[in-house]
């Protein structure tokens, strides 16, 4: 008990930090993650080196750490969670093209928001009501802390997104009464090696992917949205939405898997730093 409370009030005291010092702190973590702590060193290179074998040593070496940097804001920013405002918020995340989930609700369309774990992925889905008409939802796997876990819960949960157990997923979805729902789904997650059932390539790699998105996507009649999160100037970030399919249901066999999938491998190679390469993505594989 004493350590929750000692690590809510140190993050509280994080938060309060200006984002100038914020990112000063940031910079820090950074430089000790790469130089001192060399955080998940071997995961990363094995990640970069199997995803990348056409990139030289260096490369993958200035990506690396390049991705320190990327890690060490998701990480400030998480805390500046704990406080940050509405107004605030609105001012650090915007929308690009609304219209495309607009046109959906309009036509009371409910929709799969696909995503990867880029950039400010906390933020995306913290943010997602205010930049949406939608009621929104997430899936939560509740931690063993259950201190964390609700305070968790009561972070993402602040601008209207509602969470509901990875657990409960189908039968919630599938008895959702809210009109035009939107779900976001993270959909770069390694799945349980018992329950893998599909393979694609990704990142120059056989991997194993989950197929939830697609399966609800025809079970709920949901249109399939790919958003590109990409960061504007450090602490700001824009949204763009790609609608994959409106009509899920006549789709064939893994045509939105691989679609998915695709369109987060081009963003990544875009951009590689921004992804979450410490993650073992490819434990699986």
């Amino acid at each position: 008990m004493i350590g929750y409370y000692l690590a809510i009030a140190l993050g509280w005291l994080i938060s309060l930090l200006p984002f100038t010092l914020l990112y000063l702190f940031s910079d820090f973590l950074s430089w000790l993650m790469f130089r001192v702590l060399k955080y998940r060193k071997s995961v990363i290179q094995s990640n970069l080196q199997n995803a990348f074998p056409e990139k030289s040593e260096h490369e993958r070496e200035k990506i690396r750490k390049a991705f320190y940097k990327n890690f060490a804001d998701l990480i400030v920013e998480s805390f500046k969670s704990l406080t940050i405002s509405e107004r605030i918020m609105r001012q650090h995340f915007s929308l690009k093209n609304p219209e495309v989930f607009e046109n959906l609700r309009q036509k009371n369309k409910g929709v799969i928001m696909v995503m990867g774990h880029y950039t400010n992925f906390e933020w995306t889905a913290t943010s997602i009501p205010l930049l949406v008409q939608n009621t929104c939802f997430a899936v939560f796997h509740p931690l063993s802390n259950h201190r964390f876990s609700n305070k968790i819960v009561q972070i993402r949960e602040q601008f209207g997104l509602k969470l509901f157990p990875m657990k409960n997923t189908y039968p919630f979805m599938l008895n959702n009464e809210n009109t035009a729902p939107l779900y976001v789904f993270m959909a770069d997650q390694s799945p349980q090696k018992s329950k893998i059932k599909y393979r694609t390539p990704f990142l120059n790699q056989n991997t194993p992917v989950h197929l939830g998105v697609e399966n609800l996507a025809k079970k709920c009649d949901l249109a399939v949205v790919f958003i590109d999160i990409q960061r504007v100037k450090r602490g700001t970030y824009e949204v763009e939405a790609q609608l994959l399919f409106e009509d899920a249901v006549n789709t064939q066999p893994y045509e939105i898997t691989d679609t998915h999938v695709r369109a987060l491998e081009k963003v990544i190679i875009k951009k590689p730093e921004d992804w979450l390469w410490s993650h073992r993505r490819w434990k699986h594989a």
